[in-house]
């Protein structure tokens, strides 16, 4: 468990070091990215979340809650995939990115999957929180990430749907991404969880950490819901990788709809 989150909070903040470096690089050409940015505070605060709470159960003795473990699990993958397509485009020279072609039955999956998981989390919370469950302080910005991570997911998503019906298939890079955040949403679910009934205390640097992951989320928001309306321009957020993939490598993140 605790390794599990010291593999994923690096994951995270990895993110927002690849991020800067692609800013830096088109920069001085295509000026401040409000995308760019936004997407590194989110990775320089979920990242160090989860290794805070990683090297709490690795080295500080907190009992990992099954239900927290669960949740780290369905999440990892999603974080990870995204991740090593980004670092294959920029280190191996790659395109970032892979074409799924049609709706494959595993895509078609994913809705009832994604439910029923949230259905089965919702009530094993219930048994965690019990007749015993006490305020904390640690679970009011987690309880806030939950609703603005899953609203950035509803963004992404209908960016996704919207390139399947003009292209015909979909971006992995955008599938992954679309899932990380209603994932990591559910696992500051989880941990609140376990806040509320006494296994997780809180601790300055946690809650932190995951208070100003509220006002990043919330900015993150903003710029996503702005890019998909065309608000504004956003050079590292405009290309559709679906019909412009020799331009994955130019941009931090590839998964919004112009």
């Amino acid at each position: 468990m605790g390794v599990l989150n010291l593999i994923l909070g690096s994951v995270y903040t990895s993110y927002g070091v690849m991020t800067l470096i692609d800013m830096k690089r088109g920069w001085s050409t295509r000026g401040f990215s409000h995308f760019g940015t936004a997407w590194t505070f989110m990775a320089f605060t979920c990242g160090p979340h989860h290794l805070a709470h990683g090297a709490h159960i690795a080295f500080e003795g907190r009992t990992g809650g099954p239900l927290d473990l669960v949740a780290v699990l369905i999440g990892f993958p999603a974080g990870v995939i995204w991740f090593l397509l980004r670092a294959e485009a920029m280190f191996l020279d790659g395109r970032g990115d892979r074409d799924i072609a049609g709706t494959p039955l595993w895509v078609e999956a994913l809705p009832l999957v994604g439910g029923a998981y949230v259905v089965w989390l919702t009530a094993a919370t219930v048994g965690v929180l019990g007749p015993g469950a006490a305020y904390s302080r640690a679970v009011v910005p987690n309880l806030l990430l939950i609703g603005l991570y899953a609203a950035i997911g509803a963004v992404l998503l209908r960016t996704q749907l919207a390139n399947r019906r003009a292209t015909g298939g979909w971006s992995l890079s955008g599938l992954a991404l679309t899932a990380v955040f209603p994932t990591c949403g559910l696992m500051h679910g989880a941990y609140a969880a376990y806040a509320l009934s006494g296994r997780y205390h809180a601790d300055g640097h946690g809650l932190l950490i995951d208070t100003l992951s509220v006002p990043a989320a919330a900015y993150f928001l903003w710029v996503v819901w702005s890019v998909a309306h065309d608000a504004f321009p956003d050079w590292s957020a405009k290309h559709d990788v679906t019909r412009h993939p020799d331009l994955t490598r130019e941009a931090p993140v590839t998964v919004m709809a112009r």
